[in-house]
């Protein structure tokens, strides 16, 4: 390592080392251009090189419906004890109460976290370790206000009083608790402890202790991940793993993951030693591909966010009238800095010309808010909402009002951040609607602040219907061959937990980071229960006697699949009781089965098997079932056998085989929302659910493997004959074919390692960024499209590894627009979005392939991407060329992948998306031609034609 970091120096002068490895692997994080990684690939001594993408942070009712308080008051009472749990976040507040610390804010205020921990403070009975490894200022986001890549480390991991995240974190999983009059509870810890007992109630396992490793700062993101699952590998750096931890939790991720990349890597290292991983699956929403690495690795424990019963809400208070009087819950703005030293309150106010706010308001509708608090209609799904509460709190301030309300048309009281110069809140569904017909009768009199703040987290919110519905926030996973993911929920909406700085106090939080210490704790139980489990065991027992979360309220309607909820909502009290385990037997540490995307262009039969596995004395039986989530016309999963006999310490094997018949079509998954944004979203058809096995002794959990595959009718057209007359061959399934003037080439890059400074490919997912060809088309109608042909596909087009495109009109060398493949907020609704070049102005937004989604143009898992722009949004084409590159850069100069520039003739209009059977027979003015069968299988989507043969080079194979 010390002669690579040697001739680093004179071989890529622009890297810049920011940590090394040595436990989890001999490594070494750097900075540097991407032009640059060619040049580092090829050093001796370089085995693989992988991107390190920025990580962002991702009780009292939430716990007892994980089954926790069942396993500390079994027959062994176990509360995690014995294990020790590494929260790798922005550090722990050891001076809470929740931690065993004093108690005070004083006591927090007295420790300076650049410098040691007083004698006693730290490390203390329940935070056991930990190091800074970055310090209070670091944030290494480039976007970032405050910038400042440089970790300045030290011994001690305080976490930071204006976030806290790693607190809150490290209370959910294994606080003591803080009593009502603000002491660390002490236990006994049962069943039925009442939460109205605590001002933050016992974490999920009580008992273990806590190691803080602190990779954040006190705000912003990290890259720091790998060297601190490193630290959790060797805590003392002496060489010896005896010492690892037991249990490490990671709130945190980077959306679009991959198994392959750094962290996720040193993740599933971790847990191949014999650490239980756990990581947030992020909190991006139902976006396929979106989840989150480390989530992605295989070993790792991915947490998805489920909702319980109950949620400790801030809350506004109605005055009048008095039928109405009383507190209401709400979440309040995070902007707004005075709810506790300042008296705000009016009478409501509803404007008439616009009802949420999103524009200034007319000035009939300032007359009517002057004054007053305005009420405001807000749209709970994040794709559909017009805009965000910052302006329209702006806009209601300009008008006059001294406060404004969100009345949401859903129930989840999202976090708001409003406008600093007055309060905002948001209502749940009935709460909002109540206050609006009122004000329709006649006044209605609130107090939205008041001196003091007793309404902070203290209003309760008790909605026992929507237990086990899912968080709308909650990433969708992966489903690729052998893994899919996330692997199980846990509550992850309204969390209190404690908050740091305040001695005593809890705070409110949203996500999949709260998810995850759930699940960390309960590990921990798994693990104190059963110390000879190894992590795929713990993971396997807590996967395996999951139950169901549900689209409606109530547990009624459609079940969330496994990319949304892996296994289903986790029941710690039934993973610690199972005597039998069942996992997928493909892929080493994955519980579930997946057969990832499968084309088929006729009938098609796969297979996988499932281990079941009895660690009991005594021998058992159990039936075998499916229960199915999502569903395909002419796919089906098989189970074999009907019944499993195992012996004592004996093991069986379960076969899944999934069947595609030629019928096979397409469907989506019945929990999606199909418009998104006002368009018909993207989407797969998947067909998932779960293995069941029924005991026979019903005193025992029934057991469950998630399965999913995404199977994909593909057509398998050719096109015979010449570039200006051609015929279409293959199987009766209808094609959608275009034809395009031919661009650029390139090689497919080669796997790593290679000598010279040639960029090389060590991940497979990203030769989904390795360009094989460019073209261009103009349809006849206005539309110009420029492709790109990629060597491996890409699991959605719009994410970090996307495809752009610059057009430069005239031909003087300088890009006139950029075409970029992106998506509408939050959604799946996937566009091509062109900018003016220099400006950086919108100058046209257009579906990606030129359909929007409820038209098959197989744009998910794709190696083929159209990018579309109307002619009349650009300047003439009067002498046009165009480059298309890969990756996540603004300039193709630092592209992982280029092509072009390439001239094209826009008055060549020629067959675009055209729905094509075989012998259809086609025409185009060109005399040699790309051709794009976009439902044929992946890699077989291309031809080259020409004026004298059938085709040329690539075909459609």
């Amino acid at each position: 390592m010390d002669a690579l970091t040697a001739a680093l120096r004179h071989a890529v002068p622009a890297a810049r080392p920011l940590y090394r490895t040595r436990t989890l692997a001999s490594g070494l994080a750097l900075r540097l251009p991407a032009a640059e990684l060619p040049r580092l690939a090829a050093l001796p001594g370089v085995r693989a090189v992988r991107p390190v993408a920025l990580k962002h942070r991702a009780n009292g009712y939430s716990v007892p419906l994980t089954g926790a308080p069942q396993v500390w008051d079994g027959p062994a009472g176990h509360t995690g004890e014995g294990v020790r749990i590494g929260v790798v976040d922005s550090g722990i507040d050891y001076t809470h109460a929740d931690f065993g610390g004093p108690g005070t804010p004083e006591a927090y205020r007295a420790v300076d976290g650049a410098k040691p921990a007083p004698a006693g403070l730290f490390p203390n009975a329940k935070v056991v370790g930990g190091k800074d490894l970055v310090g209070d200022d670091y944030d290494p986001d480039p976007a970032a206000a405050h910038y400042q890549p440089d970790p300045h480390p030290d011994d001690n991991p305080l976490d930071c009083a204006a976030n806290g995240h790693g607190t809150h974190v490290a209370g959910t999983a294994a606080g003591f608790g803080v009593t009502a009059d603000g002491r660390p509870y002490p236990g006994p810890y049962r069943p039925g402890l009442d939460p109205a007992g605590f001002r933050v109630a016992p974490g999920a396992a009580p008992g273990a202790q806590l190691y803080a490793i602190k990779v954040f700062g006190c705000d912003g993101s990290t890259d720091q991940l790998s060297a601190a699952l490193d630290l959790a590998a060797d805590p003392n750096g002496d060489g010896d793993l005896s010492d690892r931890l037991d249990v490490v939790n990671l709130s945190l991720g980077s959306p679009y993951g991959r198994p392959g990349d750094a962290d996720a890597l040193a993740a599933d290292r971790l847990a191949a030693l014999g650490t239980v991983v756990v990581a947030a699956a992020g909190n991006e929403g139902d976006v396929y591909g979106v989840g989150g690495s480390p989530g992605t690795a295989a070993r790792v424990l991915t947490a998805a966010a489920s909702v319980d019963r109950h949620g400790d809400a801030d809350g506004i208070t109605v005055l009048a009238p008095a039928a109405l009087a009383g507190n209401v819950p709400a979440h309040w703005s995070s902007k707004y800095t005075h709810w506790a030293d300042t008296e705000v309150s009016g009478e409501l106010a509803v404007p008439a010309d616009q009802s949420d706010g999103c524009a200034p308001f007319s000035p009939a509708d300032a007359d009517r808010l002057r004054g007053k608090v305005a009420v405001l209609r807000w749209t709970t799904k994040d794709p559909d909402r017009a805009c965000g509460s910052a302006p329209r709190a702006d806009h209601a301030a300009d008008a006059g009002a001294v406060g404004t309300l969100y009345a949401a048309d859903g129930d989840n009281l999202g976090e708001i951040a409003g406008d600093d110069r007055i309060p905002a809140a948001i209502l749940a569904r009935a709460d909002g609607q109540r206050l609006l017909d009122a004000a329709a009768r006649g006044p209605v009199a609130v107090r939205l602040a008041t001196p003091g703040n007793p309404l902070h987290g203290a209003v309760p919110q008790d909605q026992p219907q929507r237990t086990d519905t899912l968080a709308s926030f909650t990433s969708r996973g992966i489903g690729v061959d052998g893994v899919v993911k996330p692997d199980l929920a846990a509550p992850g909406e309204t969390v209190w937990s404690a908050k740091a700085g305040t001695g005593t106090g809890g705070m409110r939080e949203d996500g999949t980071s709260m998810a995850t210490p759930h699940l960390a704790g309960l590990a921990a139980l798994v693990r104190s229960a059963h110390p000879d489990y190894d992590p795929a065991e713990v993971k396997a027992a807590l996967m395996d006697t999951a139950t169901d979360t549900y689209l409606h309220d109530g547990r009624t309607g459609p079940v969330y699949g496994p990319e949304r909820t892996g296994s289903g909502r986790v029941r710690a009290d039934a993973a610690v009781r199972t005597p039998v385990l069942a996992y997928g037997a493909q892929t080493e540490g994955a519980v579930g089965v997946s057969f990832g995307v499968v084309e088929a262009t006729g009938a098609t039969t796969a297979t996988r098997e499932v281990t079941v596995r009895n660690l009991g004395g005594r021998p058992l039986s159990y039936a075998t079932g499916y229960a199915p989530a999502t569903a395909l016309p002419g796919a089906a999963f098989g189970i074999s056998p009907a019944r499993v006999d195992l012996p004592p310490h004996g093991s069986a094997t379960v076969t899944v085989t999934l069947r595609l018949g030629p019928d096979l079509g397409r469907a989506p998954d019945p929990t999606l929302d199909l418009l998104q944004a006002g368009h018909a979203r993207s989407y797969r058809g998947e067909l998932s659910g779960r293995l069941t096995l029924t005991p026979e002794d019903d005193t025992l959990p029934p057991l469950r493997v998630p399965l999913f595959a995404a199977p994909r009718a593909a057509s398998d057209g050719t096109a015979l004959g010449t570039a200006a007359t051609f015929a279409v061959s293959g199987n009766p399934r209808p094609g959608l074919l275009t034809a395009l003037q031919p661009g650029g080439e390139a090689p497919r890059w080669p796997d790593c390692p290679v000598a010279g400074d040639e960029i090389c490919v060590d991940d497979p997912a990203e030769r989904s960024a390795n360009l094989r060809r460019a073209a261009a088309a103009v349809d006849g109608h206005g539309t110009l499209y420029l492709a790109a042909v990629l060597w491996a596909p890409a699991a959605t087009p719009a994410g970090p590894l996307g495809v752009r495109a610059s057009l430069d009109a005239d031909g003087d060398g300088t890009p006139d627009a950029t075409v970029v493949a992106d998506r509408l907020k939050g959604s799946d609704v996937l566009v091509a979005r062109t900018l003016d070049a220099r400006t950086g102005a919108e100058l046209d937004v257009q579906p990606l392939n030129g359909r929007w989604g409820d038209t098959d143009t197989a744009l998910l898992d794709s190696d083929t991407l159209l990018l579309p722009v109307r002619l009349a949004a650009l300047p003439p084409l009067t002498h046009p060329r165009y480059t298309v590159w890969t990756g996540a850069s603004e300039d193709p100069a630092e592209a992982l992948a280029a092509l072009g520039p390439s001239p094209f003739d826009p008055t060549l209009a020629t067959p675009v998306l055209t729905p094509v059977h075989p012998g259809q027979v086609l025409h185009t003015p060109l005399t040699n031609a790309l051709v794009i069968h976009h439902l044929n299988r992946v890699g077989n989507r291309i031809q080259l034609l020409t004026a004298k043969s059938d085709f040329t080079g690539e075909g459609a194979r």
